[in-house]
């Protein structure tokens, strides 16, 4: 349940449903130092009007964006996203020198982690790389399964959809029950706490 998460990944949740409030993929980052104090915080903005480039404006890229790295070393921190890093984000962070990834949710689509395994390149860079799964996962699968649907009602490919069911059925499920009415879509203009979307979505899936 919500309590019983880390305030890093309440923070990163948080940054979450803000995406999603927004209109955006909901995707949230976090960025700690050694002793594990959130420097950064930041989310996907691919929904916002002010937005220039909509493709790239990523959390995890929008966050390393604005690393001071003469403030900080990157090598000592840790990022935490609630999606695993895309290509692009993957690419973001290990050229920012990112050395440890914390992330809630695969993504079976176009998640990049496991290049870390099998290109020369990423090898390299000896990233530490942490799938954390459970809870998190299912919260994070629910919400963005949730808001895949709204693409395929306007008549887009199902392809991102049927990947995260595949993965994580209970998390599709919830989401196309949720969809039905709408139910996130009135919490997000009630301004609902992520705390409290966190735990019904948890007891819908139980």
């Amino acid at each position: 349940m919500w309590k019983d998460i880390s305030p890093v990944w309440q923070a990163a949740f948080e940054e979450m449903w803000e995406s999603f409030r927004a209109g955006s993929t909901p995707i949230g980052a976090v960025l700690c130092d050694e002793a594990g104090a959130i420097v950064l915080r930041d989310h996907n903005r691919n929904g916002e009007m002010q937005t220039l480039n909509k493709r790239i404006a990523h959390a995890e890229a929008n966050l390393l964006k604005r690393l001071d790295t003469l403030k900080y070393e990157p090598r000592i921190m840790t990022l935490y996203s609630t999606m695993e890093p895309c290509p692009m984000c993957m690419g973001t962070i290990l050229m920012s020198n990112i050395k440890k990834v914390r992330y809630a949710a695969a993504d079976t689509y176009c998640g990049m982690t496991h290049l870390l395994t099998i290109d020369p390149y990423y090898i390299d860079k000896r990233v530490d790389c942490v799938h954390e799964a459970g809870a998190l996962e299912r919260v994070q699968l629910t919400v963005q399964s949730y808001f895949e649907l709204r693409y395929i009602e306007r008549g887009n490919s199902d392809k991102v959809f049927a990947k995260f069911a595949e993965h994580c059925p209970q998390a599709a499920e919830v989401a196309r029950r949720l969809y039905e009415t709408k139910w996130l879509d009135a919490m997000a203009r009630k301004g609902t706490p992520i705390g409290e979307i966190f735990d019904h979505i948890l007891r819908e899936i139980q």
